[in-house]
């Protein structure tokens, strides 16, 4: 009678060797011996109250300071941006912008704006 042969796909690249199926059933697979690495769970994180802050953080906001402008510039009170004053409609209560930092003009409310 003769050998049964099958496909061992186990080696790397492209190739595969046709091997006895008695040497497959003497060698268990690289699978089955050693299989995936148990995965290790995070130890809990411990729950942090406020009274376990880190020393030197302080839990009021931050206080920011500004120099003061030059003439004829204003504050964005949204981001801080400044910008120097075009124009200005006190009918309409709006102040035509150049932002220094982008090169746009827009026009504001003067509520959005700050001598600040």
């Amino acid at each position: 009678m003769g050998k049964t042969w099958v496909l061992d796909t186990e080696t790397k690249g492209t190739g595969a060797n046709m091997v006895p199926l008695e040497k497959v059933l003497e060698q268990p697979s690289k699978d089955e011996e050693s299989g995936p690495p148990p995965r290790k769970r995070a130890a809990p994180r411990p729950h942090r109250d406020a009274s376990s802050a880190r020393p030197g953080k302080s839990e009021r906001p931050r206080e920011t300071t500004s120099t003061p402008l030059p003439p004829g510039h204003v504050r964005k009170k949204a981001t801080g941006e400044i910008g120097k004053v075009q124009a200005v409609d006190p009918q309409a209560g709006t102040a035509t912008v150049t932002w220094l930092k982008r090169g746009a003009t827009s026009t504001v409310p003067l509520s959005a704006v700050a001598r600040r």
